[in-house]
């Protein structure tokens, strides 16, 4: 399951990462020149909810990484406590007695 929440939190944050960039773009456009945009009957307001959004994806932006983060620390952590448990790597030995087949 950790596997699943990384590939799905690096989307999200890819995802957030977008979003944030358009949705500052369009509270920036509102703010400097709110007349480019057509439709917009209050335009403050237009900019408030922009910027609102802005702080949304971010907030995405920052649940994904932790998200990431989470999912490499537990992935090395089954890594490490499987080296440290029994039957690791280390304590495995090639076998002393084996028999020769057809080699006399």
């Amino acid at each position: 399951m950790s596997s699943k929440l990384g590939g799905r939190s690096r989307c999200c944050a890819a995802y957030s990462v977008v979003g944030a960039m358009f949705t500052l773009w369009v509270a920036i456009m509102l703010h400097a020149q709110p007349f480019f945009i057509l439709g917009v009957d209050n335009s403050k307001d237009a900019r408030d909810n922009a910027f609102g959004a802005f702080v949304m994806f971010l907030a995405t932006f920052v649940a994904s990484s932790i998200g990431v983060w989470y999912d490499s620390n537990i992935d090395q952590d089954q890594i490490e406590s499987a080296a440290a448990g029994n039957g690791s790597e280390t304590e495995y030995q090639l076998a002393q007695d084996v028999p020769s087949y057809g080699t006399n």
